[in-house]
């Protein structure tokens, strides 16, 4: 063998080595304090090592339930949304306890719903988001994080109801308009306060207008004169058909 081929081998295995080299393992004080250094510089791989090493070579100590928080935290923060479940899901069943419980519940129906597909596919994952954060509200009525579950949870029925109403075009393109009202009417009796339930309301007062229901139409107008992105179109229709009644 070549000298040139024995220089190769040395430097490839002395690479493969360095590549693979990990941290050794801290005190449990200082092991979270450069885990959580990793995760604000978003070194989010080595943090994650740092937090793992804690909880496998310091189970017992007072770091454990923090390492397992800062876990999924970690996970949610490379968008692996799964994972991120499993971790909170872990913390909350084992350290009932904890200081994170609180954090855990919020974060693990954040990720429930950052991990539903976007309106046009199954949207699973996003009614049990919504679930686990109505949970959190009963669980925890004071929380800090209260505005913010308010603001998921209308967001998450907003793309619920966005899905319904892709719903009812589909049918209207199809020209089945007692099913397009059919979708149409259950976004406006179940998610009332979302941005579709306007759209839901002026495509089904068109649906009856033009099919000659008149008053049926007209509620549904006049129910938009307070919507303020449909309220000139409502207004236009009201006023064109009460001309010609």
């Amino acid at each position: 063998m070549k000298s040139t081929d024995i220089l190769l081998i040395f430097v490839l295995t002395f690479i493969s080595c360095a590549t693979r080299q990990t941290l050794t393992a801290l005190e449990p004080a200082a092991e979270f304090e450069r885990a959580i250094s990793f995760f604000d510089n978003r070194k989010y791989d080595q943090a994650i090592q740092g937090f793992e090493r804690i909880l496998f070579y310091h189970p017992s100590s007072e770091f454990v339930d923090d390492a397992q928080y800062w876990l999924g935290r970690t996970y949610l923060e490379q968008r692996e949304y799964d994972q991120a479940i499993i971790e909170f899901d872990y913390l909350i069943r084992n350290f009932p306890k904890s200081p994170q419980l609180e954090d855990a519940y919020f974060h693990r129906a954040r990720a429930h719903s950052l991990d539903a597909p976007s309106h046009e596919k199954d949207l699973s994952d996003l009614k049990i988001a919504i679930r686990l954060l109505d949970e959190f509200l009963t669980r925890f009525p004071n929380s800090e994080h209260t505005d913010d579950v308010r603001k998921e949870i209308l967001s998450a029925r907003d793309r619920l109801a966005k899905k319904e109403l892709e719903n009812g075009k589909l049918y209207e393109k199809l020209k089945e308009m007692t099913a397009a009202l059919l979708y149409y009417e259950y976004i406006m009796n179940n998610y009332p306060e979302t941005e579709s339930a306007g759209e839901a309301r002026y495509r089904s007062a068109q649906i009856y207008e033009k099919r000659g229901e008149t008053q049926k139409a007209l509620e549904l107008y006049k129910e938009l004169l307070d919507d303020a992105q449909w309220q000139d179109d409502a207004a236009k229709h009201i006023a064109d058909l009460e001309e010609s009644s």
